[in-house]
């Protein structure tokens, strides 16, 4: 592709060399650059793309695009050897640039994108399942990885929700060249804020719930919420949480836009479940519509989902939701839920280990102080659980005003809480447990301190009874731990069926 195609509607000036020069990949990692390459020079928080720009030119790039004061500290070496772009800000042009060169991959496909504190995971998932269900060709970006049809891609993705935009429009095009028909992606607060997808149009953004996380990166939590709303400009349809108190605030990004309010509390709202009575094992509740779409005054239809939970009814409305605004019949919806065709289960979330004796274990990957409390209280409003008890830590090197409040919630729900380590990174876990316990005592909850994080779910289980519940919180389907000085391998569930095999012998 000429350089002139990939920079089509970008705001730039070209201080050397020509436009009319192929251009066979784009990077803003000088190690991934070969020959013909077009290098984006990116200012980071630990370094400069512009110290790279050099290294870039002698790998091949056939192109360098820098801020307009980063010249200064550019030398591309001989007159001529590279183009050089002059630009405002590199970030934001990389998400159009990427998309350019691959072509627009998201105008083949219906790009839905899924955006709150928790529960994104789950409900792309779901999602996923449901319109694979139906028939439909269905891609997946999520924390839990890559998949087209069932298939983990071997792509390269450097961030956990949101890939960077050069790696999402490369995913975006291997998917559409598959003949996706659909592509849900997981899109968190840091991908909006840094401009990964600014140059995509999703066919449906989807709003699940938003309480404090990440302050680390956004410091406020009104930045957190700005960074959310960022997500409805770029939709054409929405779908929102509407017993959220920020539902408002993000509908008012989306006027003139088709939206769809589920709820649960709101019964003014367009899609709702109503009768939810909850088990150990399941939740039914009947699916309610009244926007007319079903051809009727009102949709009325029971359902059940294998997994207990207000958290699990929440999600499914947000994937009924979703599918109203592909234009797909709610009844087809209903049946495909109804019948059993769709997997519900989401590695590390509400994943359900049971010993032999009557301990029952639950990994989840509930890692905020909203995550954890409803987590909690979906275990205790299930009556026939004897105690609870709860194991937990806080990540290092991230926002550490959640760690007091999580230790509060778990002090006042769980009978019984194991604190120990979650990633402590480059952090001293006592230091961070030390944080945790401050909000645990204002609540009188029992607690030891286990530093150990296998040791910590071994104690727990250890001294559950028949009839308990341990539930393990904050990783969920990670099969690692991230200590100081290195990265081992830890996966809580399969950590919890080694304790559990270990007691039947």
């Amino acid at each position: 592709m000429k350089l002139a195609d990939v920079l089509k509607g970008i705001d730039c000036n070209i201080t050397a060399g020509s436009l009319d020069i192929d251009i066979a990949g784009i990077a803003s990692d000088s190690r991934k650059v070969d020959r013909g390459y077009l290098f984006v020079a990116l200012p980071g928080r630990n370094s400069d793309g512009h110290d790279y720009a050099e290294e870039a030119v002698a790998l091949g790039a056939a192109a360098v695009a820098i801020m307009r004061k980063g010249h200064e500290v550019f030398r591309c070496g001989a007159p001529g050897q590279a183009t050089v772009i002059e630009t405002r800000n590199t970030k934001n042009i990389l998400s159009l640039l990427a998309n350019n060169f691959y072509g627009h991959p998201y105008r083949d496909t219906n790009l839905i994108g899924v955006t709150g504190t928790n529960g994104k995971t789950s409900v792309a998932t779901m999602l996923s399942s449901v319109l694979s269900a139906l028939g439909r060709k269905t891609g997946l970006i999520s924390t839990i990885g890559t998949v087209f049809e069932g298939e983990e891609l071997d792509v390269n993705r450097t961030t956990p929700t949101t890939p960077e935009a050069i790696e999402l429009g490369e995913i975006l095009d291997i998917m559409r060249r598959k003949g996706a028909k659909d592509v849900v992606m997981e899109v968190s607060s840091m991908g909006l804020k840094m401009k990964r997808v600014s140059a995509m149009e999703y066919a449906v953004g989807v709003f699940t719930n938003i309480s404090p996380e990440h302050m680390d990166d956004h410091g406020t939590m009104e930045d957190y919420g700005d960074s959310k709303k960022m997500l409805f400009p770029l939709s054409r349809s929405v779908v929102v949480n509407a017993d959220d108190p920020f539902a408002t605030e993000m509908l008012s990004a989306a006027i003139g836009k088709k939206a769809i309010r589920f709820a649960i509390l709101d019964v003014s709202a367009d899609l709702t479940a109503e009768n939810l009575l909850f088990s150990n094992d399941k939740v039914i509740f009947d699916l309610v519509l009244r926007d007319g779409r079903s051809g009727a005054e009102e949709y009325r239809r029971e359902l059940s989902l294998d997994i207990p939970g207000q958290f699990a009814v929440y999600n499914i409305l947000a994937v009924t939701g979703i599918c109203l605004q592909l234009g797909i019949d709610i009844d087809e919806v209903a049946n495909v839920i109804a019948g059993g065709q769709i997997n519900l289960e989401v590695p590390g979330r509400y994943e359900i280990v049971m010993s032999g004796d009557g301990v029952t274990a639950i990994v989840d990957y509930a890692h905020t102080a909203g995550a954890l409390e409803n987590l909690l209280r979906t275990v205790r409003q299930n009556s026939s659980y004897g105690k609870i008890i709860s194991v937990f830590g806080c990540g290092g090197d991230r926002d550490p005003s959640k760690r007091a409040p999580m230790g509060e919630i778990s002090g006042g729900i769980a009978d019984v809480t194991f604190i120990t380590s979650d990633n402590p990174r480059s952090e001293e876990p006592e230091a961070i447990i030390s944080m945790i316990e401050k909000g645990i005592k204002k609540t009188g909850g029992k607690y030891r301190v286990e530093p150990d994080r296998k040791k910590a779910i071994t104690k727990a289980i250890a001294a559950a009874r028949p009839g308990d519940v341990v539930v393990i919180a904050g990783k969920g389907h990670e099969p690692y731990q991230i200590l100081k000085n290195r990265t081992i391998e830890f996966d809580d569930k399969k950590t919890v069926s080694e304790i559990f095999e270990g007691r039947k012998e």
